[in-house]
Order: C-alpha cells, then sequence, then structure tokens
C-alpha cells in the first residue's frame, strides 16, 4: 500500500504550495480579465444597433489613398487585430500610412434575435461602409475581413464590387464541401441547429467555444496551463502579452439564433457560397463578381479553417488579380502571434502597398 505521505498526489501538491511560480501563474490567470487590450485610440464614426464603426486616430494624415475597412467575426472581440502596442495589426496598419476603419459589432441580445447574416449584409455593412469612404473622402475602399467576418465581406464585394478596391481575406473559410472536424460536427443529421434556435434567441457564446476547444481539447484545456507553467520559467516571458490573449479567449460572443441558424445550415451544411447557390434578400452572390485584387491568406496548421476551406476562392473569383499567402502557424496564431509582426503583418503590407 502506498504512503500517502509520499504518495504522488501528496508530491504534487507540495511542489505545488511551495512554488513560487505556482503563485505567480494563479497571478496571471486571476489578472486576465484586466489586461490591457484594445489601446489605440480611436473615434466612433457610425453606429446601428449594438455595431460601431471606428476610425483610428493618426498624428499625420495618411500618405496610403485606400482606407482599410476592418470587417470582424462575429462570434469574436474586435479587439483582437488591436489586442495590445507592439501586437497589433492596427498599430502595423497605422504605421504603414494607411487610414483604418474597424467594424466592431458588439455584444446581441434577445432583442436581435431576428438579426440574420443577410441582415448584416445588406443593411449593416454597406451602410457602415458609406460611413468609411464619407469619413476619409475615398470612393473605394480595402475591403480586409477575418475568419467569419472575411465572409461577410466577401459576399458584401461579391453584391457591391463598386465599393471594394481591394479584398483582403485572412484565414476565411468559402468552400464548405470539406470542413474538417467543424464540418463533421455541424453535419445535417448530426447537429440540432433547429433546436438550438428555437430554444436561444441568442446563442451562447461558450456554445461556439465550446466548440472551438473541442478541435484540440487537451492542448486548449489542460496544455494552456501546462504551457504557461513552462513559460513562467523564462525571466523574458511576457505574462502581460500572455494575459492579453487569454483574456481575448475567453471572452466570446453571443452569436445571434437567426444569424447562427443561417450560417450552419446555408454554409456549413449547404455549402451555396461555393456552389453558386446563395442568395441574399433575393440577389444571388456570384464569387466571379468579384473583380477587384484579391489577396487570400491562409494558415499551415489552421483547424478552424482548413485549407480545403480557405483555397477555393482564387479559383472561383473573377478578378485576374489573385494572390495567395500561405503562413506557418494557426487560425490565431499568424495575425497576432509572436511572430506575426515578422512574418503576417509585412506580407500584406507589401501587398497593399502595391494596390493603393
Amino acid at each position: 500500500m502506498t504512503d500517502p505521505a509520499t504518495s504522488p498526489w501528496q508530491s504534487a501538491e507540495a511542489v505545488w504550495t511551495s512554488s513560487e511560480r505556482a503563485v505567480e501563474m494563479v497571478r496571471a490567470i486571476a489578472g486576465a480579465p484586466e489586461a490591457l487590450v484594445g489601446q489605440t485610440p480611436k473615434d466612433l464614426v457610425w453606429r446601428k444597433n449594438k455595431a460601431r464603426l471606428y476610425r483610428y486616430r493618426r498624428d499625420v494624415p495618411a500618405t496610403r489613398r485606400t482606407p482599410i475597412f476592418l470587417v470582424l467575426p462575429l462570434i469574436n472581440r474586435a479587439y483582437i487585430l488591436d489586442l495590445r502596442p507592439g501586437a497589433s495589426f492596427v498599430e502595423y496598419l497605422l504605421g504603414e500610412g494607411h487610414d483604418v476603419f474597424l467594424l466592431d459589432w458588439g455584444i446581441p441580445g434577445d432583442e436581435d434575435r431576428a438579426i440574420d447574416l443577410t441582415t448584416l449584409i445588406t443593411r449593416y455593412l454597406p451602410r457602415a461602409a458609406t460611413a468609411a469612404r464619407r469619413a476619409a473622402g475615398s470612393d473605394r475602399l480595402t475591403v480586409l475581413g477575418y475568419c467569419i467576418g472575411g465572409v461577410l465581406a466577401t459576399c458584401f464585394t461579391a453584391l457591391n464590387p463598386d465599393v471594394a478596391r481591394n479584398l483582403v481575406l485572412l484565414t476565411t473559410p468559402i468552400d464548405f464541401s470539406d470542413a474538417g472536424q467543424f464540418g463533421r460536427m455541424t453535419a445535417r443529421g448530426t447537429f440540432p441547429v433547429d433546436r438550438l434556435a428555437e430554444t436561444y434567441p441568442v446563442v451562447p457564446g461558450l456554445l461556439p467555444d465550446i466548440g472551438t476547444k473541442l478541435l484540440s481539447p487537451l492542448q486548449s484545456t489542460v496544455g494552456t496551463y501546462a504551457r504557461l507553467w513552462d513559460r513562467l520559467a523564462d525571466p523574458a516571458f511576457d505574462v502581460s502579452a500572455w494575459q492579453a490573449m487569454y483574456r481575448w479567449v475567453n471572452e466570446s460572443v453571443p452569436f445571434v439564433g437567426a444569424a447562427y441558424r443561417q450560417w450552419i445550415v446555408e454554409f456549413y451544411q449547404d455549402n451555396r457560397l461555393a456552389r453558386g447557390t446563395l442568395e441574399i434578400d433575393g440577389r444571388p452572390v456570384r464569387l466571379a463578381d468579384i473583380r477587384c485584387p484579391v489577396l487570400n491568406v491562409a494558415a499551415t496548421a489552421d483547424r478552424i479553417a482548413p485549407r480545403s476551406t480557405t483555397s477555393a476562392i482564387t479559383r472561383l473569383i473573377g478578378s485576374d488579380d489573385r494572390s495567395e499567402e500561405l503562413v506557418e502557424g494557426g487560425h490565431v496564431g499568424i495575425v497576432v502571434g509572436r511572430t506575426a509582426s515578422r512574418d503576417l503583418w509585412p506580407r500584406v503590407g507589401t501587398w497593399l502597398g502595391q494596390h493603393d
């Protein structure tokens, strides 16, 4: 029989309770909800219901002629592209001389239950884009969408081809015929999307978050804290950077039931966008109508938007100017990870400079 005093649990408990690193770990996790994020100064330009369009301040006038219109995912906090000083894609774009606008969809409530993707694409995006163009004094925008925001940006650009001078997509799923694990999890006959939409006027953010974590359950749960424990041993480890990302990962946003059902049924299950059968407010969404220059950015280790979903855009659009950048890393890491400022951002910056 194992002596309780020398059992593995007692040994682990002794290490934990006597370790300064354990105290540091508790402090890091407990302090994450208050981490400073989204600090780049900005001004409100336009609002509709919960949605807000912001224009980031510049100390000097923009040197690039085409404003950038950032379209964010519906289920994530918008500050991911402005995470913190030194880890901000917005900060980088400003430094490159761009006029930058960001559309933050906000946090929906039960009163928003009828808002679907059609409403966002035909009533929110056009008005926000008009407000951005008016504020910047420009006829055209570079429309840049991230993940689900990229899908909305793509549909918007296809329906409004005269608005976008350029379209940039970051880890954006377009073809759902082979959508990986997410596709299998949300398959018709397997996933009760109708019941969910009927039960929840606004689907709790925890549900999509659980789905994402189930793609790599050990790594995204226990692994998160195991990696933190190891990294705390490094004197150069930036705890505040970890806290900012941890806060974002755990601040999920509810998904309006009507929009959620449309997203699962029309995109994941029916694959209407890639098949050319998607209609928005009675109008067909034809990817071939996108004739502006397009940059498609994909991640090599993306479980959320695998290559099978992101690669189709360059063969389906009507533009002769189509480029693709394949970046080492995962869905979020390539955009705001430790190597983003040396890898993704300069690649996008170079392309934007060539298409201003």
